[in-house]
């Protein structure tokens, strides 16, 4: 578990200045009497990102958070990637670089790993930032109840420009499932080890979708989502972005998320199942699924992948 200073930290590329160069979180401290804190778990999965690599693992790093482990799972980058990965290795509690067979592959073999209470990952080219963890945990540790929670987004360029701002709204089946509308984005969510146990890992037979089934699995098992306010997170957007340049896997991908809910949906949701399949377009057709409606993709991701084991959305419903 780290927690290193900002004058520990290599030093940052020349003319790069404020957060996560120059500037970094406080230490988050727990109140005399409280309960120690939780450990997090942040698993990176990389491919061939080193231009942005190195700003990803200062966002973490310089949280302030006494008690956060860093995994980092690269496919087999040989664009740089590792010599930035050794020159933070002695704040990262285990990394490798090997090919993974993708992304999603790349998080489930980091989560198998973790050892925190908390778990999330992070992509390669993107950030949380300052006061992410300290604002994640307090909202988990003042609800025992909430398992996971998420944060508004911060949309950056390549270099790291803001544009606009990703709005988390709360979500529900019906929002996921025929609209195809991620209500959140994945950068800065935080969630209980318990939701890892009950509801599995994520699906490797999607590329693209796998965060957005994942919610959709969580909801239909009665798990409890929370917003937290503020902006906490960016997700990057650029020319080598994944489902930006492959949009008709990426369409594919939530064609199959659907028809598998529909497959699969409980009784009590069988009417929203219906109403997915009547909906549900072609692989053929690129109208969006909701009369009027526009398709919105969720966030890209950095690396890519063949198909793998799939999960089933309601194999675990939520009983506890």
């Amino acid at each position: 578990m780290v927690c290193p200073p900002l004058d520990q930290l290599p030093a940052p590329p020349a003319g790069r200045t404020g957060w996560p160069w120059t500037e970094g979180s406080p230490e988050f401290r727990n109140r005399s009497g409280e309960a120690p804190l939780p450990s997090i778990t942040v698993v990176i999965p990389s491919f061939q990102q080193a231009d942005f690599l190195e700003e990803t693992l200062r966002s973490v790093l310089l949280q302030g958070y006494p008690a956060l482990e860093v995994l980092v799972m690269d496919g087999g980058s040989t664009d740089g990637s590792v010599d930035i990965i050794r020159r933070y290795e002695k704040w990262i509690a285990r990394w490798v670089s090997e090919p993974d067979g993708g992304q999603t592959k790349a998080i489930n073999k980091g989560w198998r790993q973790a050892t925190g209470e908390l778990l999330t990952w992070l992509n390669s080219d993107d950030l949380l930032s300052p006061g992410w963890a300290e604002q994640t945990v307090k909202l988990l540790q003042a609800d025992p109840a909430l398992d996971l929670v998420y944060c508004d987004v911060q949309v950056i360029d390549s270099a790291s420009r803001p544009t606009w701002v990703y709005r988390g709204e709360t979500p529900t089946v019906e929002k996921f499932i025929l609209t195809w509308r991620t209500t959140f984005a994945q950068q800065g969510f935080l969630m209980r080890r318990r939701v890892l146990d009950a509801c599995g890992y994520l699906d490797e037979r999607l590329d693209f979708t796998m965060d957005t089934e994942y919610w959709l699995r969580l909801l239909v098992a009665g798990r409890k989502l929370a917003h937290v306010p503020g902006t906490l997170g960016s997700f990057r957007m650029h020319e080598a972005a994944k489902t930006a340049n492959i949009p008709d896997v990426h369409l594919a991908n939530m064609i199959d998320v659907t028809k598998r809910f529909c497959e699969e949906a409980p009784v009590e949701m069988s009417s929203i199942a219906e109403r997915a399949r009547r909906r549900c377009p072609n692989p053929a057709d690129r109208s969006p699924p909701s009369p009027g409606g526009k398709w919105r993709s969720p966030p890209r991701y950095a690396s890519s992948g063949p198909r793998g084991r799939a999960t089933s959305i309601v194999a675990r419903r939520h009983t506890d």
